[in-house]
């Protein structure tokens, strides 16, 4: 304990609540989550009644996936503390998002709208409800009609597994028919870029991919868009479409670990790391192609140690990339460029 001399007397130095509130913010914005945890714990045991405080640790157990204990401490501030700290209700709403309780989601985001129209999450909870809506809606079209559903579902895996077996022009007939009866699928438009990719119609597949996203804000489509534009060398364009996509967090786990490896293909390693993070808190990633990502996305942030521990997992799992890229850097002879030589060898789309 630091002290300080007065007159001859020993002075205990205490801490207030307040420093161990900003210690945990620090080691939070550093994504150090653990001790931000430690400090800001500390903060509410110093000052329970700060509702801040125990917002704050709200975000922070968010972050890492603990969202029943989010919840738990939210619902507490509301009830106990201050019920007028309305941004609760956000954290609450994106929290049961992240679970898949959309309609709870809905409500809370609703009700947080309702007692501060005006706040600062209000755009965000807008984009929030515009989500959950576009779901909802596409997934009321899809059950109208249960042999309609059954028949779209059965001809887009059809659609698929020519596109693997490389069969490309049956499968832009096919996706070209699906997208005709079932407009409202954009799943069927983002496969369809990827098709006129794989024929060498690259201009083409740009210009439908932009309006695939545009229309729907379908976050494939995007990822797509940002890879084109970047093998167009249209930098510009892929860096201001990236920044969109580091703005939007997937409700979808398939889209999200998507949004993560396409920023890790661009180069922004920072933003891939942290999705790769949320994706790891919502699932069990067992694939080598997601370590290898992943390791490749914390390379880029300066996490060498984490990029040697993915990377050994996913050489584990059978990944040549990863293989090679371990390979040199245990002889230290490891630069960037061979990090993205072997990310662009088979690049997402």
């Amino acid at each position: 304990m630091k002290t300080q001399q007065s007159q001859g007397q020993v002075i205990p130095f205490i801490h207030h609540s307040d420093y161990f509130f900003k210690r945990g913010v620090h080691a939070y914005q550093k994504q150090e989550l653990k001790r931000a945890v430690k400090y800001v714990r500390r903060a509410v045991e110093l000052n329970p009644e700060q509702g801040v405080f125990q917002c704050q640790l709200a975000a922070i157990y968010s972050d890492m996936g603990e969202y029943t204990a989010s919840n738990e401490l939210l619902s507490h501030v509301l009830e106990h503390v201050d019920e007028t700290l309305y941004e609760c209700y956000f954290f609450l709403a994106n929290n049961y998002a992240y679970q898949g309780l959309f309609d709870k989601a809905g409500e809370t985001a609703a009700q947080y709208l309702v007692l501060a129209p005006e706040g600062d999450f209000a755009e965000d909870t807008k984009y929030l409800l515009e989500m959950l809506e576009m779901d909802s809606e596409e997934e009321g079209a899809r059950s109208e009609d249960p042999e309609a559903d059954d028949e779209l579902i059965i001809t887009y895996e059809r659609a698929l597994r020519m596109i693997e077996e490389n069969r490309l022009f049956e499968a832009e007939n096919t996706l070209e028919d699906l997208i005709a009866a079932y407009p409202y699928y954009p799943a069927a438009q983002s496969r369809l870029v990827r098709v006129l990719y794989l024929k060498g119609h690259v201009e083409e597949a740009l210009v439908y991919a932009k309006e695939v996203w545009h229309e729907h804000y379908y976050v494939p489509a995007g990822c797509q868009l940002a890879l084109l534009y970047k093998e167009a060398g249209r930098d510009q364009e892929s860096f201001e479409t990236a920044g969109m996509l580091k703005q939007v967090l997937p409700l979808d786990r398939d889209h999200l670990y998507r949004t993560a490896a396409t920023l890790t293909l661009l180069e922004e390693g920072e933003a891939a790391f942290l999705f790769f993070r949320k994706y790891r808190q919502r699932s069990a990633p067992e694939q080598a192609e997601f370590f290898f990502y992943c390791g490749a996305a914390a390379y880029q942030a300066g996490h060498l140690q984490e990029a040697q521990k993915r990377w050994s997992t996913a050489r584990a799992k059978g990944h040549t990339g990863a293989d090679v890229l371990l390979d040199k850097m245990e002889h230290h002879l490891l630069f960037s460029s061979d990090v993205m030589r072997e990310l662009w060898s088979a690049p997402l789309l």
